[in-house]
């Protein structure tokens, strides 16, 4: 697949969706963190204009993605120096592309199939919202290959799953079922195969009838009001 179509980013009634169709299931090769940012640079753009109401992310296929390339990582952590005193400005440049979901002024719900591993569990815990199809599998196994999530997944998973729980997914680098990830509080719905997407559809619709100022802090709020109110997906 030509790279420049691994990334498509579209709008229907005011919400976006970014579909991911990198080679290799999403694999997070050098060359998709490059096209990544620049997509996330469009979105960035696109938020400040009138009438958007939320954002989408999914894989293009069976899988949300299959995370880094681990080959592509090791080369990288060796040429990147740390001084003690300030990380590497590539680093922090591609950290900022995914913690900033967060600071959007509209939900970002992830619709996660298949593997969701990795670096790209990383763009799935920055979003607002997660919504797993019951054919995932989620993890972070970078302590395997000796490292850690360093793209906010850490810090995202504690807050998510709570200190040991979080522990013990980062540490073990286990990949857990969608049902484990749901009761453990990483994901916040489940759904059926191929359901997922018109379910953030919903969610989104539901949020953007309930509040005109959405931010991070409203995020949890508003899914404790979406359930009580019986919209459980």
């Amino acid at each position: 697949m030509p790279e420049e179509t691994a990334f498509a980013l579209t709008e229907e009634a005011g919400i976006l969706t970014l579909t991911m169709s990198a080679p290799g299931n999403n694999l997070m090769t050098g060359a998709f963190f490059r096209e990544y940012e620049a997509i996330m640079d469009q979105v960035q753009l696109r938020s400040t204009q009138p009438g958007i109401r939320g954002l989408i992310i999914r894989g293009g296929g069976r899988h949300f993605s299959v995370g880094a390339d681990v080959d592509a990582l090791a080369e990288r952590s060796a040429a990147e120096s740390f001084d003690g005193k300030r990380l590497p400005p590539a680093h922090c440049k591609q950290k900022r592309h995914f913690t900033f979901l967060r600071s959007l002024p509209f939900p970002v719900v992830s619709v996660v199939t298949g593997f969701c591993i990795g670096s790209g569990s990383e763009i799935a815990v920055n979003s607002h919202y997660r919504i797993c199809e019951k054919n995932a599998r989620v993890g972070q196994p970078e302590s395997t290959f000796g490292i850690l999530p360093a793209l906010g997944g850490l810090a995202r998973t504690i807050k998510l799953c709570g200190m040991s729980n979080a522990y013990r997914l980062v540490m073990s680098g286990e990949l857990i079922p969608a049902e484990t990830a749901y009761a453990l509080g990483w994901a916040d719905f489940l759904c059926g195969k191929k359901q997922g997407y018109a379910q953030a559809v919903a969610l989104i619709d539901w949020i953007s009838s309930h509040t005109a100022h959405f931010s991070d802090e409203d995020s949890l709020p508003l899914l404790r009001q979406y359930l009580q109110e019986g919209a459980e997906l």
